[in-house]
């Protein structure tokens, strides 16, 4: 049994994995974490001694002044990896970072640096690390404004108001039942492997489409829905 422990369980993306990961009762145990264990030294010592693997998902996404976001995200890297260095514990380590890494802000800055210090920590201890490079994430449950631009539309247009296009991107998109398909399979890929493995993940996307292309599928699932009763198939 793999005992797997998740980081920012409660968010977007850590609560569907969360519950995909207790389906598979065979092959997981899940190791229940809590977002205040970052407050608390000896309980995140407590959750890392636990684990054969840590999904590192807690992240700040936004937030007025940039500068937070940046020294957020990389403390809560740099309390990880004190912590497991302390308790002399090496799990298999999956950080989710973003296409964002190449882009000029400090969301991106954060997720680029905190991938480089976890595989600098693995490489120093003989651990297995994953840093995935994930794709705009998308499904049921995003919080608007914050987890997704197609939530963000699909939450205005249900709600009375006009969804707005600040720039027509073509963007990469998975949906979060395949990511953490993705996500399980690279643990079990790293369980099997008599060697640790330390790679930067490319996270394959479904499809790609400009945000007006998005947009306008997302108008038409409304219209044939709300206005013709007609479920698209």
């Amino acid at each position: 049994m793999i005992r797997v422990g998740i980081t920012g369980q409660s968010g977007f993306i850590g609560t569907h994995l969360y519950n995909i990961v207790g389906l598979l009762k065979d092959e997981f145990v899940r190791i229940p974490f809590e977002d205040d264990y970052f407050k608390d030294e000896k309980k995140l010592r407590g959750f890392v001694r636990e684990c054969d693997v840590v999904i590192h998902l807690a992240a700040m996404n936004r937030y007025p002044d940039p500068q937070i976001i940046y020294q957020t995200n990389i403390c809560l890297v740099e309390q990880l990896i004190e912590a497991m260095e302390a308790e002399r514990v090496s799990p298999h380590v999956l950080f989710s970072s973003s296409v964002q890494e190449e882009s000029d802000n400090e969301y991106g800055h954060s997720k680029r640096k905190g991938r480089t210090l976890l595989e600098e920590w693995a490489q120093r201890n003989g651990a297995s690390f994953t840093g995935m490079v994930l794709p705009n994430v998308f499904g049921p449950f995003g919080k608007p404004n914050y987890n997704s631009f197609v939530v963000t539309f699909c939450y205005k247009l249900t709600h009375g108001e006009i969804p707005q296009v600040l720039q027509d991107n073509e963007v990469k998109l998975i949906y979060i039942g395949n990511l953490c398909k993705h996500i399980i399979d690279k643990i079990k890929q790293v369980n099997n492997s008599d060697i640790p493995i330390v790679d930067k993940d490319i996270v394959p996307y479904d499809f790609d489409k400009k945000v007006t292309e998005v947009l306008s599928v997302l108008e038409n699932f409304k219209n044939l829905y709300f206005n013709q009763g007609v479920i698209p198939g």
